[in-house]
Formats: C-alpha cells, sequence, structure tokens
C-alpha cells in the first residue's frame, strides 16, 4: 500500500458569478511513501489565479508564493489536477492534516467542474486526527486541533528552514511526523472511502440545534424527567421555552423537590443526538416593601 500526504495553499478571492469570496487554489504539494514510509516520489504545482491578477499581500506573506511566481508558474486547475491525478494514481491512500484541505478541494470542483465530489481522491485519512490521537494515547493532554507546527514542536521536531505554508513542505513535515507516531494496524483503522454514495453529504452536513418544538426530529419522551433525589416521575409545571439551545421548564415532585429540566437536541446528519440535564430552581428573594413609618410603629 502506499500513501500520499497532500496539502493545498489557498487565497480567498472574490468570485462575482456566486457573489461571494471563494477559497480559491493556488498551490498543490504531496509526497508518496510506500508501506513502509520511506519517500517515493515528490509533487509541486501553482495554479493561477481565475479572479485575480493579484495576490493578497497576507497571503503573500503567509506563503512566500508571490503574484510574480504565481502568473509566470502557475497553469489552469484542470491542468494541475489532472498531472497531479497522474502522478498520485488510483490505489493509495490520501492523507490531509485535517479535513479543510478536503472542504476546500470540494469547493473548487464544485465550482471547476460542477460536481459533488473530489475525484483525486479515493481512500482518505484525516492524519492530524490520527497523530493527534497516538499522542494522547502516549499520554499527551490534547484538547482542541493542534497546528502542524505545533505538532512538530510537540513531537521534538526543529522547524528551522521548513517553509511552512507551502504546500510541499508541509507535507513533507507531516511524513515525517506520521514516521515518529508510526501504528500500522491502528492507522488503517482511520482510513476512510470517500467512494461511498453519501460521503460529500455526511461531510458536508452542517450540525444544527433543533429550536421547534412541533418538528418531528424531537422526541417527546426524551422530554420525562425523575426526580434526582426520590426517582419519581416528576410533573412539569410550566411551559416549555426555549433559551440558550435548550428547552427548559419547571419541574415539581411530590416528594418537594423543585428543578428545572432542559433538553437540547442537534442534528447531525443520521441521527439526533439529546441532552438531557436538570438545574435548582433559583430561590426567590421576597422584596422588603419600604416604609416611611418608624421601625416601632411599623412594627405595631
Amino acid at each position: 500500500m502506499e500513501y500520499i500526504i497532500l496539502d493545498n495553499e489557498w487565497h480567498t478571492p472574490y468570485c462575482k458569478i456566486n457573489g461571494k469570496c471563494i477559497n480559491e487554489l493556488i498551490e498543490i504539494g504531496a509526497v508518496k511513501l510506500d508501506e513502509n514510509l520511506n519517500e517515493i516520489s515528490r509533487f509541486s504545482v501553482l495554479i493561477k489565479s481565475t479572479f485575480t491578477k493579484k495576490l493578497s499581500t497576507r497571503f503573500q506573506r503567509l506563503t512566500n508564493i508571490t503574484t510574480e511566481e504565481m502568473l509566470q508558474n502557475g497553469m489552469t486547475f484542470d491542468q494541475a489536477v489532472n498531472l497531479y491525478c497522474e502522478w498520485a494514481g488510483k490505489d493509495a491512500v490520501t492523507m490531509t492534516w485535517s479535513n479543510s484541505d478536503l472542504y476546500v478541494l470540494l469547493e473548487n470542483f464544485r465550482f471547476r467542474r460542477k460536481i459533488n465530489t473530489v475525484p483525486m481522491i479515493g481512500k482518505y485519512l484525516d492524519l492530524q486526527k490520527y497523530v493527534q490521537n497516538e499522542m494522547i494515547l502516549k499520554g499527551s493532554k490534547i484538547t482542541s486541533q493542534v497546528s502542524v507546527s505545533n505538532m512538530a514542536i510537540m513531537l521534538g521536531m526543529s522547524i528551522d528552514g521548513i517553509g511552512l505554508h507551502r504546500a510541499l513542505d508541509d507535507s513533507l513535515l507531516c511524513a515525517e511526523m506520521l514516521r515518529k507516531v508510526y501504528n500500522k494496524e491502528r492507522l488503517h483503522s482511520y482510513i476512510i472511502d470517500t467512494s461511498v454514495p453519501d460521503y460529500y453529504a455526511r461531510l458536508t452536513f452542517k450540525a444544527y440545534i433543533i429550536r421547534d418544538l412541533n418538528s418531528p426530529l424531537v422526541n417527546k419522551k426524551k422530554m420525562d424527567f425523575k426526580c434526582e433525589k426520590c426517582g419519581r416521575d416528576a410533573k412539569r409545571m410550566t411551559p416549555w421555552s426555549f433559551k440558550g439551545n435548550y428547552f427548559k421548564a419547571e419541574f415539581s415532585c411530590n416528594c418537594g423537590n423543585k428543578f428545572v429540566g432542559r433538553v437540547a437536541f442537534k442534528k447531525y446528519y443520521d441521527k439526533v443526538v439529546v441532552k438531557h440535564n436538570t438545574v435548582p430552581i433559583p430561590a426567590t428573594v421576597k422584596k422588603v416593601e419600604k416604609s416611611d413609618k418608624p421601625l416601632e410603629e411599623a412594627q405595631n
């Protein structure tokens, strides 16, 4: 089995056709490895922008890709993709550092070729997820996504002299990180087949909180509560309201316990996740009316 570690650089010019900005690919870089993670070959290509003749200052500063370099050496999107596919072949597992590159590739194929897939990628692996989980298994306390450069530092690697945010250099750095944490059996468990019919629909589905109590996605049985003190069914005392992503209502139990029941329904591509919890009812503070009478007289 061969592996390809792919990285892309893109900018975000305004697209008049779509009436919004688009993440347009400017550079594709990749390194191909054999089953023992030995390097086989490298790939690097620049793509000429369709929407602007001048790259933004920020993009040039971040990547060191100049406008002149892009105009002189860049090719069309189709030329670059065809060249890449010829180099990559069909059977390699493609890896990227997080799936953000996959989103950008999909956006470009949708715009350029009017298709909802990335035909240059078959079997896929999120390298960021794999490396971070390997680090967690080794005892690292990682709670959020880690950048390529920060992960390299965590692994004790020097990044001096490496052209970060250049596609090929980032790919080579990722390859070295993979070698440091490689476990063949666990790595293979992360491989996904992007050719399955709903892969890209699932990838691009944006999870959302259900706000309509009458939605057919709301399971009313999940809105019942038991008393946490005695275990009996509690009775809802107020209408449901929606605030802070939760449906909320006050509940009361025969044992005297009163609380606020909270339920949240979040829709994912193929499931609804329910969060169900309770909080105490805030104590009410009785207001003392002011009196102009002296205290002794007011008490009589």
